[in-house]
């Protein structure tokens, strides 16, 4: 029996001293935060702020499993119609958007409240599904119907208990009080510039694990640790994104989810701490979770550092509009935010008709905008042309950036997972994790998602057949269909759920058979979810 208090969160900081790892890790940080933007006028920085907000909603929902086009994210964005196929995901993509503006417009105005508070949690909750789609504001209850979200609702009934994988969060009835604490503890850390930063990462951590609401956990958190680096001093003119490094983590995707994992962990012994969890895993968690903040970091320099954008954009302009002029005027809107129209005459040396075509051709080709036709030109970013402004904001390709610092710690549990993967590959029906999955189908029955779906669905063969004769295939694919086709899951929320949790896929060639099934089925399978929600009839 876990024991319900709220100092089971215990270690939330670094009480007595900070590992060195971690305090040159902030001074590192700080540094590069602050050269984030360095040449570029507000103004300019102000219209990268909003691509930035689309590439961190982008690996948020991407985290979550769902992939939406940073293109389609921008129309919708703009009030532009969006094809039914993908319409649902991308207005959860713009419900993240609009949320994180409204985080930074209040960072802006000197208005945020403190990021770790129960208040301003709810209110990141509450404002996300109150502009979330209706069909996502539900989730698959318990007992198979689905339960509508409430939105900055805390769980609180014992039908909104929940497990996340191996973790078993608090019971509902005691998350105010576990948000209560948590608040209290993060509050402490605004005493000092250190404290403030190192608290975005353990924070981060133990708002999962309490995992206060029934759904949106994770993009609250990463909604939060957005507004913890603002209000740290290390938000950057809002140019970079914590999301965009979870979802590729250090070396590779899985990181986030295994780091998070790891910090799960029960206190090891006398000289790990003296709280319930682990203060190595804690300190692991930080020393990851801050890495990958200085890469991201460093990433946003190399990609928004002054020169090498402004000699990128006059390469596309020079490429794109036939005007040898033309350039002058965006470096000038760069440098200095905005231009009078009068003043392009002086910048490009020419008469003011030439001037007044030159400047038309970059306003008709999105490159310059302006509030009305005679009020001063500012810089944009045209979606055609975002990845030759900026490579790399949503694609794998290489970069002049740093490398990321790796942790040590990272590097050794890799070397010792693969020397463990191939040493030893027990036979399928002998193996000990197929009677670790059988004997886990119950309390996955329990759970949220795909996993519940295929808890419920084991749970129906194992009542009348042995387990060593189910055909865990028959199985999987019934999950497959339900997840998608009736529950609207994700290909990737049902890959993990299969992969991770059925006795069926333990070895890695079962797992590589799933992930061709589930993504041949999805197509189809989405396609009759789509239609269903589309042709249900509004509520009166």
């Amino acid at each position: 029996m876990v024991e319900e208090v709220p100092t089971r969160i215990e270690p939330a900081l670094f009480e007595e001293s900070i590992p060195s790892s971690i305090s040159d890790l902030v001074v590192e940080i700080q540094a590069a935060a602050a050269k984030l933007g360095h040449g570029l006028h507000n103004d300019a920085a102000f219209e990268l702020s909003d691509l930035v907000r689309v590439m961190n909603c982008y690996y948020s929902n991407l985290i979550e499993g769902h992939n939406t086009r940073p293109k389609d994210i921008e129309r919708a964005l703009a009030g532009v119609e969006i094809e039914e196929a993908t319409r649902p995901l991308v207005l959860e993509a713009k419900a993240h958007v609009v949320v994180q503006r409204e985080i930074d417009r209040l960072s802006r105005d000197g208005a945020l409240p403190s990021p770790t508070s129960s208040e301003f949690i709810a209110w990141v909750h509450r404002r996300f599904y109150e502009e979330m789609p209706e069909e996502f504001r539900f989730v698959e209850g318990r007992d198979g119907p689905k339960v509508e979200i409430v939105p900055g609702a805390f769980r609180s009934k014992s039908e909104d208990d929940v497990s996340v994988g191996r973790h078993q969060p608090p019971s509902s009835a005691y998350v105010k009080a576990f948000m209560e604490h948590f608040s209290k503890r993060y509050a402490a850390a605004q005493a000092g510039a250190t404290n403030k930063i190192i608290a975005i990462a353990a924070a981060h951590h133990r708002l999962n694990f309490i995992h206060p609401f029934m759904d949106g956990n994770g993009r609250v958190s990463r909604l939060m640790s957005h507004a913890m680096a603002q209000e740290a001093g290390v938000g950057g003119k809002g140019l970079w994104s914590i999301s965009r490094g979870l979802a590729r983590g250090l070396k590779d995707k899985t990181e986030y989810k295994s780091m998070m994992d790891h910090a799960d962990q029960q206190r090891m012994n006398d000289r790990d701490g003296r709280g319930n969890l682990s203060a190595k895993a804690l300190q692991d968690f930080c020393e990851w979770f801050l890495s990958v903040a200085l890469h991201q970091i460093q990433f946003s320099n190399a990609v928004f550092s002054f020169d090498k954008l402004e000699s990128r954009y006059r390469k596309l302009i020079e490429d794109v509009i036939d005007d040898k002029r033309a350039p002058d005027i965006i470096s000038a809107v760069l440098k200095h935010g905005s231009i009078d129209r009068g003043d392009i005459g002086f910048i490009t040396k020419s008469p003011d008709r030439t001037a007044r075509n030159t400047l038309k051709a970059l306003l008709d080709g999105g490159f310059l905008k302006s509030s009305s036709p005679k009020t001063p030109v500012r810089i944009a970013f045209p979606l055609d042309y975002r990845e030759r402004l900026f490579p790399n904001l949503f694609t794998d390709g290489e970069i002049d950036a740093p490398k990321p610092p790796v942790p040590s710690f990272i590097t050794q549990t890799r070397t010792k997972e693969v020397a463990s993967r191939s040493s030893f590959k027990p036979p399928f029906n002998e193996d000990e994790e197929f009677q670790k999955r059988v004997s886990g189908i119950t309390a996955l029955q329990q759970s949220l998602g795909a996993r519940s779906t295929l808890g419920k669905v084991a749970a129906q063969e194992l009542a009348t057949t042995e387990p060593t004769t189910i055909d865990w295939q028959f199985v999987e694919d019934r999950v497959i269909s339900q997840s998608i086709g009736e529950y609207g899951h994700s290909r990737a929320e049902v890959i993990e759920a299969l992969c991770e949790f059925s006795p069926g896929a333990v070895s890695q060639e079962q797992k590589d058979e799933i992930e061709k099934r589930v993504f041949a089925a999805a197509p189809a399978l989405a396609a009759k979810y789509n239609k269903r929600i589309m042709d249900r009839k509004p509520k009166r």
